[in-house]
């Protein structure tokens, strides 16, 4: 019978994450406009020999939060320049 966990608990069930997905997973992320084409061609010819899956996942994480806090800095940027909003502001 299988044990009923009180939190979702898939990633501690899920087979380790291939090769191939972890390099697609980091591709994905360093497609971001946060990453200048040298930095993408940098990443890519390291995901080329890269051997570890665990690694790459690593990689795809801290590259997603470059990309989170660059976007911060540009909507910081947007906001600061004033006039009207492109989207309209939703009450939650």
């Amino acid at each position: 019978m299988a044990m009923a966990f009180p939190f979702p608990a898939a990633h501690l069930t899920a087979s380790p994450p291939t090769l191939q997905a972890a390099r697609a997973k980091v591709a994905a992320v360093i497609s971001h406009p946060a990453f200048s084409a040298e930095r993408r061609q940098r990443a890519e010819q390291l995901m080329a020999t890269a051997s570890d899956a665990k690694q790459l996942n690593q990689w795809a994480a801290l590259a997603l939060m470059e990309s989170e806090q660059w976007e911060d800095v540009i909507l910081l940027r947007e906001e600061s320049q004033g006039g009207t909003p492109a989207f309209p502001v939703y009450p939650y």
